[in-house]
């Protein structure tokens, strides 16, 4: 193989390497658009960030994805109707809120079987919104009894703080990816008790992803899987006022 081919296909491989690896960086978000209707409109998004995009891979979460409203003072998590959005070259799920502010939207949704490299993963996924003004109400609406894999913030005067939590219960050494205003980028981990904690040093929207392994073998859909995945993330603006 000369020099010229070689190079050729390597820049192939590279850049095949890379389309499939960002192809699959896709997460469940969960939007509001607190603008549109009496109450604003949820959007829920598959995308890499918290914003519409093609919906490529969104049809699992169509076919049997949940999402729900939580108040404070209801009896617990109302489930929404949500429905297919477009626009030219996007999609995504909506819905109208019927309820305002202090308030928290979750998603839930099942994906299926995905083959990263050799190894067949089943694929979960869990969102949350929170639309709050003090840190009284995010306290109140903090966690979310119906999902798995729930992030819980826990904020203090001198920053932000999260608790990841597996079933109920703490989960460690978990990777933590908090992006945030200005370029903020942080990469925690989890410590024994689930926590991670930063510094929040400008004002705005900030976004957290972590996730969750099980080593636990099945079969989904006719499809055979050897790891369980579970992906969770949250859309906040902080700082929330301590009053």
């Amino acid at each position: 193989m000369n020099r010229s081919v070689y190079r050729t296909a390597t820049s192939l491989f590279l850049l095949f390497g890379v389309l499939s690896s960002s192809a699959w960086s896709h997460y469940l978000w969960v939007g509001l658009d607190p603008k549109s209707g009496e109450h604003g409109t949820t959007n829920v998004y598959y995308e890499g960030g918290p914003g519409p995009g093609d919906g490529q891979y969104l049809d699992p979460f169509i076919q049997r994805g949940k999402t729900w409203l939580r108040t404070l003072g209801a009896d617990g998590p109302a489930e929404l109707k949500m429905n297919e959005t477009k626009s030219p070259g996007k999609r995504w799920l909506s819905a109208a809120l019927t309820a305002g502010g202090p308030r928290s939207i979750e998603s839930y949704g099942k994906w299926g079987v995905y083959r990263y490299g050799t190894t067949d993963v089943q694929l979960h996924y869990y969102a949350k919104h929170f639309d709050v003004s003090s840190v009284d109400e995010l306290t109140k609406l903090g966690r979310a009894e119906q999902l798995n894999l729930d992030v819980v913030p826990e904020l203090a005067d001198d920053g932000a703080g999260f608790r990841v939590l597996w079933k109920g219960k703490p989960a460690a050494g978990r990777p933590v990816a908090v992006r945030g205003p200005s370029g903020f980028n942080a990469n925690l981990k989890t410590d024994e008790e689930g926590r991670v904690r930063f510094e929040t040093k400008s004002k705005g929207l900030y976004t957290v992803r972590t996730s969750v392994e099980e080593k636990e073998t099945g079969t989904d859909d006719g499809k055979e899987f050897q790891l369980i995945r579970h992906h969770g993330t949250v859309v906040l603006n902080l700082p929330v006022n301590q009053e």
